[in-house]
């Protein structure tokens, strides 16, 4: 009698232990948190005192202050609204984006376009997407200077006064003879 009992405590404990560590096992992130580097820096206050678009739905929206960590882009508008997207590809002076907002009345929006960069002024353009609107869309920002690419100098040792140089070896191939 006694070993269908230890049997049963036995399956008992092994279930209740395997749900347990099911339901504390660790958390997985998703890819969506993944931030990729990208060659150009967009951050700035985009303009444009006629509006971004060329019309839209709700107040009038002039300005986006667009910050950027990697492709990742987080904007505000004029109006208070937060703003989100990305960079799809960087490349040169050129950048594509993708921003997903929402205007003064609801209406959500999606800014697509380019982000052409010369010197420090950052011209976005592109196409503003509601519902039952699209519409051009075009700002400019100052933004910081772009990183370029320095070659680090190498320094060869040159001989003290009194030095002698080492003379560099010199390697002579032959070919063996031919029989």
């Amino acid at each position: 009698m006694k070993k269908p009992r230890l049997l049963y405590l036995l399956l008992s404990s092994l279930i209740l232990g395997s749900v347990s560590l099911f339901f504390s096992a660790c958390e997985i992130s998703s890819g969506d948190e993944t931030v990729r580097e990208v060659s150009l820096r967009v951050s700035g206050n985009y303009v444009n005192s006629g509006g971004i678009p060329t019309q839209q739905s709700g107040q009038l929206i002039t300005s986006l202050f667009i910050s950027q960590n990697g492709d990742q882009l987080n904007a505000i508008d004029n109006l208070g609204a937060r703003w989100t997207g990305t960079i799809g590809r960087a490349s040169g002076n050129l950048a594509t984006l993708n921003l997903d907002g929402i205007t003064s009345d609801g209406t959500p929006v999606v800014l697509t376009g380019n982000i052409t960069i010369d010197g420090t002024t950052a011209t976005l353009q592109g196409t503003w997407i509601e519902p039952v609107i699209r519409a051009a869309a075009f700002a400019q920002a100052t933004v910081a200077p772009q990183p370029t690419a320095t070659p680090n100098p190498i320094t060869t040792p040159t001989p003290g006064p009194g030095a002698t140089p080492t003379p560099t070896p010199t390697v002579t191939l032959t070919a063996p003879p031919t029989p």
